[in-house]
């Protein structure tokens, strides 16, 4: 047993010199390893550039990690000797503490370096974008002034209207072929794609080859706007009904008398616009110039999205979207043309920017750069600043290293006393373990179950000492055990913390299980097997599935009924089915919802009585179910009559009315029809009764003078002349007047 002076007497330590050797070879080794593969390494890995420069950004401060982690565990390893003494351990604080100041001031001026020379790129990179925006601007603005002018051209063209006036007004077709050359001369001159003469209306009376079929909406609008101002105006770029892009010019004939006829010139982006736009005077990874104006409350991106090809033309995104620049410029919170901005783009990547507006027209342009990119530059001419520091600090921290090689380590004591609390705290843990209603179990970095609770060994029907020290094939099938055991894997690898549901085939059946399974580390950190708790959702993921199997047959239900059903609220249809999109003439519900106001559709002779209706059950006047029939409008203005069925609920926590509607129109007009028909013959059968009652007059008159003659005839003798007996009361007839 060792006394008190051997533990007191420091023993040498003979491989002391060799293992210090190995250390710094070791150390030599990696380092140099690193430095000429580094960069080989990240291109290897990485494929998006952003992950390219951020590994750049961090690859040597990850290196001045790694390497300070080798040097503390080849040492740990192989220098360390016994406890030194006191006075060590009190320079041992002391060298610390210098450490700390050395690495400290050694990062900062690192720091100070390359934040300079950031300063100056993007010193450099700010001017260039300024160029850039100014120069494509002032391009912009005089191919928008110089189109206007041609516009302005066909506006007060005399010779175009009086040509218009004697064609439209005179029927004089000559002047309308002449019209349409003249046009057609101007559009080849000026360099314009296509020419369209308009009716005040809209409505396409000629186009050349190459003007759209079928006239936008869009273009529909704004035309009818020029027709009533009689200012020349441009929209655009959009998409026609074709698909093609269009930028147009509209020109009232405004020396035409009345409402003005229009003449709307074509420009194809694509010869000219949007390839200014697109050209990059320096070879750029995301520079980009972007077209953008305000459409009401939505950002619409004027021009295709270098980075986004797959977004929808135009695109458009809500003026509200927080921090994008584009958004925050139509907001009124940058004013545009002043200094840089800085914010997100559409993709919401932190982009540099110059941003002015384009004198003629409410567009805006920006000329912008991913900071990434910014950073690439920089911290490209910054690397031999990056690698001095690093270098620096390195021989700073295996200086330290080196010094420290005899610092005292852990005393057994302290050891002992960690173990046995940690012994404690094991048999605290595995009480809590088996109290638990989960299943919880820990495996070593072998894939060996260490801990294995009473509620696990229940779910897979083994006791816990037939499971400890095996793996999962010693519990579930050979395949379930090999899933299970990659997933252990693939947690340990990864180092967090995995969430999934499970499918586990035990004794009793298929059990569903929402499985955390994590790594287990020790005192230090270092990870030494898997823990997972385990809990039993079968029977809820049944209720589930219960509840989506008839959530989804009543949805088909209602999507396939004949009846119309419909959600109503604040005036809009929230939700409406085939069924009712087609009662009023529309293909899709998409049609309807959120866009179509609910009085839009009704007769304008019933539209206040069930607009009434409605706010009277929202707000609990009637508390019965809502039934009433009304006069509806179909899309294309048909008039149909509908019978609506409703009740209030609450939707999304508000009220709301549900019901359904059916069309009724056929009855409509059945009953219309039978009551014309009851008419008719309620007028027949009155005049019938005026003729029966004057008929029947005549008759009895006759009747009576005849009586009268047969009374004569016998006081004289004679035979009565006219046979009278079946005035007389039959046989029967005077039985009864005898009864009575």
């Amino acid at each position: 047993m060792p006394t008190d002076h051997d533990i007191r007497q420091p023993q040498s330590n003979p491989f002391g010199r060799y293992n210090i050797l190995a250390v710094v070879l070791v150390y030599a080794i990696f380092a140099a390893c690193w430095i000429l593969m580094s960069d080989r390494w990240v291109q290897l890995i990485f494929n998006n550039p952003e992950q390219i420069i951020l590994a750049s950004i961090i690859k040597g401060w990850l290196f001045v990690a790694v390497t300070s982690w080798l040097l503390y565990a080849l040492m740990r390893r192989w220098v360390g000797g016994n406890p030194p003494p006191q006075a060590d351990i009190d320079n041992s604080r002391r060298l610390k503490q210098l450490f700390v100041l050395l690495g400290t001031g050694v990062i900062a001026l690192t720091l100070a370096g390359i934040i300079h020379t950031y300063k100056n790129v993007k010193s450099q990179e700010v001017s260039r974008l300024k160029a850039i925006a100014n120069l494509k601007t002032g391009h912009i603005a005089d191919w928008l002034r110089e189109r206007q002018g041609n516009a302005d051209f066909v506006r007060n063209s005399a010779y175009f209207s009086e040509l218009y006036r004697h064609w439209r007004e005179s029927g004089d077709k000559l002047s309308g072929l002449r019209l349409q050359i003249e046009l057609e001369q101007f559009r080849s001159s000026q360099g314009f794609d296509a020419v369209t003469l308009l009716t005040p209306d809209a409505e396409k009376l000629w186009g050349s080859d190459k003007s759209p079929q079928a006239i936008a909406p869009t273009l529909q609008a704004e035309a009818r706007r020029c027709a009533t101002e009689r200012q020349v105006r441009h929209i655009g770029p959009y998409r026609d009904l074709a698909g093609r892009e269009r930028l147009d010019f509209i020109a009232p004939l405004a020396t035409v008398p009345g409402s003005a006829p229009l003449v709307v010139l074509h420009v194809n982006p694509e010869n000219w616009f949007f390839p200014t736009l697109r050209t990059w005077p320096v070879s750029s990874v995301s520079g980009e110039a972007l077209l953008f104006r305000r459409d009401g409350d939505q950002l619409l991106y004027l021009t295709e999205l270098r980075h986004r090809k797959a977004a929808p033309s135009p695109p458009r995104l809500p003026i509200a979207t927080e921090n994008q620049l584009a958004a925050r410029v139509l907001r009124g919170e940058i004013t545009p043309g002043e200094s840089l901005a800085e914010g997100t783009d559409y993709r919401g990547v932190q982009i540099l920017a110059a941003i002015y507006p384009v004198t003629g027209s409410d567009w805006f342009l920006m000329t912008k750069l991913d900071r990434s990119e910014l950073y690439t530059k920089a911290f490209g001419e910054a690397d031999w600043i990056s690698f001095t520091g690093m270098l620096a600090l390195l021989m700073t921290a295996a200086a330290f290293f080196l010094l420290r090689q005899r610092q005292q380590l852990a005393s057994i004591q302290t050891l002992q006393r960690s173990q046995a609390e940690r012994l404690r705290a094991l048999s605290l843990l595995e009480a809590i373990a088996d109290c638990s209603n989960d299943a919880i179990f820990a495996k070593d970095i072998e894939g060996r179950f260490i801990l294995f609770n009473r509620a696990a060994a229940n779910l897979v029907g083994k006791s816990a000492d037939e499971v400890l020290g095996k793996d999962e094939y010693a519990v579930f099938p050979t395949d379930l055990a090999k899933e299970l055991m990659e997933i252990g894997h693939s947690v340990i690898a990864e180092n967090r913390i995995h969430t999934q549901e499970e499918i586990l085939r035990v004794p009793g059946g298929e059990r569903v299980c929402l499985t955390t399974k994590g790594p287990l580390r020790d005192a230090n950190g270092r990870v030494i097997g898997l823990f997972g708790i385990c809990r039993d959702i079968t029977e809820r993921k049944q209720a589930e599935l219960a509840r989506i199997e008839s959530e989804s047959r009543f949805r088909a239900l209602v999507e396939q009924s004949l009846a119309g059903i419909y959600i109503i609220q604040d005036n809009r249809f929230r939700y409406i089915n085939p069924a009712f999109a087609a009662i009023f003439g529309y293909r899709t519900p998409k049609a309807l919802i959120d866009r179509v106001l609910v009085t839009d559709l009704i007769h304008p002779k019933d539209r206040e009585e069930a607009a009434n209706n409605i706010k009277r059950l929202i707000a609990g006047e009637v508390n019965e179910v809502m039934h009433y029939t009304f006069a509806a409008l179909r899309r294309d203005g048909q008039s149909i009559y509908v019978e609506a069925h409703g009740r209030v609920i609450d939707y999304q926590g508000r009220p709301a009315v549900i019901g359904m509607v059916l069309d009724i129109s056929a009855r409509k007009a059945s009953e219309e029809t039978l009551r014309r028909q009851a008419e008719e013959l309620s007028q027949r059968n009155a005049e019938l009764e005026r003729f029966n009652r004057a008929t029947v007059g005549r008759e009895l008159d006759m009747i009576t003078l005849k009586q009268q003659i047969n009374t004569l005839s016998v006081r004289l003798g004679r035979e009565p002349p006219y046979p009278l007996s079946f005035l007389e009361p039959s046989p029967d007839q005077a039985k009864l007047e005898d009864t009575r």
